[in-house]
């Protein structure tokens, strides 16, 4: 891909003239594919993990098609994606979106560039400690000798579905000595051939037609959601449960499908009463990361706040799935503008900003509005113009 050269990397490049990034506190004038583009040339010239908040999740899945084209193969990118689901639902998100967040999650801490793309509004969801993933990642390798019976006990602890057939993330079957899964973070189920206790092989599958594939040396098996559902977390949940909501909690179909080890529909919601105590997206971030923000990021979360405070007034009023309150289930706006506030923020509007230090407005401009002439021999010819 091109290098446009938007900001100056260092002194001795080429485009001097060119703000550095390290400089800038916001941008302004970002119109269409402009913000993209110096996403992409803030990452290069900074060479440090970027962070871009879109204002919705709409606007999250816009910009990662442009980001990615501009990057081009040589620039890491990733999405952290919305549930896409509303606030206190009583279904979970896809097990498709569950496995992105958590390869997400288990990358974050490692990077050392690249872009990072998350809706501004999932900035507020609790998240599970930072070393919840690392605790739950099981790690096997071609040749390496393990019992079966353990192997197949901590899949399930790690909320691994047992199937006769796998089809889906985070799944697992067992046939023989044939082991398929579906790990999440993972684009292909794995099968896992063993003889006796040792791995002899591992092959990529088909899950459609159930044909092996391509051999691999190692597999990486994320837990499969992001709240534990083994017998400890289990016993943990049911005491907070109990100190939390008044009543007879066997009458809550939440306290009694986790109970007996099953993922409630929007368990999600009752993080809180699986751990001591959570983490918000911005503690898995590298110390290092600079964070590209909307200047209305405020008001974004505020919105996101309110949408949030009525969603709770009306799922409430269930009296067998009670619900914690916002503040429980989710960061306060307030709060997650305070754990803004390590990390360098940049901020970009599409509108022209108040020339000050710090602030620099891009070349750019409304393209203006074009007619094209079909009955004419040169019917672009007021585009090239």
């Amino acid at each position: 891909m091109p290098r446009y050269l938007l900001f100056n990397p260092d002194t001795d490049s080429p485009a001097a003239a060119a703000p550095s990034p390290r400089s800038i506190s916001s941008l302004g004038r970002q119109i269409g594919a402009a913000a993209p583009l110096a996403a992409v040339e803030l990452a290069r010239a900074l060479s440090q993990p970027l962070i871009v908040l879109a204002t919705d999740p709409r606007h999250a899945d816009q910009l990662e098609a442009e980001i990615r084209w501009f990057a081009g193969p040589d620039l890491p990118v990733a999405h952290f994606v919305e549930w896409e689901t509303l606030p206190y639902d009583s279904f979970s998100p896809h097990q498709d979106i569950v496995s992105q967040r958590l390869s997400v999650l288990a990358s974050l801490g490692k990077m050392k560039n690249g872009i990072v793309i998350v809706s501004s509004p999932s900035l507020l969801q609790r998240l599970p400690p930072v070393d919840y993933v690392a605790a739950r990642t099981l790690m096997l390798q071609l040749g390496q000798s393990i019992d079966r019976q353990e192997f197949t006990d901590a899949l399930s602890a790690c909320g691994y579905l047992r199937i006769p057939q796998v089809s889906e993330h985070g799944e697992f079957a067992v046939r023989g000595s044939l082991l398929d899964v579906f790990p999440m973070g993972s684009t292909t189920p794995i099968r896992i051939d063993f003889f006796d206790d040792e791995v002899e092989s591992l092959r990529e599958f088909d899950p459609e037609s159930q044909l092996s594939g391509e051999k691999i040396e190692s597999i990486r098996i994320l837990p499969a959601r992001e709240i534990p559902l083994d017998e400890s977390d289990v016993k943990n949940f049911r005491h907070r449960y109990r100190e939390r909501f008044e009543g007879q909690p066997s009458r809550s179909r939440v306290y009694r499908e986790v109970s007996d080890g099953i993922a409630h529909g929007g368990i999600e919601y009752y993080l809180p009463l699986f751990f001591d105590t959570t983490a918000s997206f911005f503690d898995y971030l590298p110390g290092n990361s600079v964070i590209l923000a909307p200047t209305d990021l405020a008001s974004i979360l505020d919105q996101s706040w309110q949408e949030v405070a009525e969603r709770y007034e009306l799922c409430s009023l269930d009296p067998e799935r009670p619900v914690l309150q916002p503040h429980e289930s989710f960061f306060a706006p307030k709060d997650t503008e305070e754990k803004l506030t390590p990390f360098h923020r940049i901020e970009f509007s599409a509108h022209s900003l108040k020339e000050s230090t710090g602030t620099v407005n891009l070349p750019t401009r409304i393209p203006p509005a074009l007619k094209i002439e079909s009955r004419y021999e040169d019917a672009a010819a007021s585009l090239m113009q």
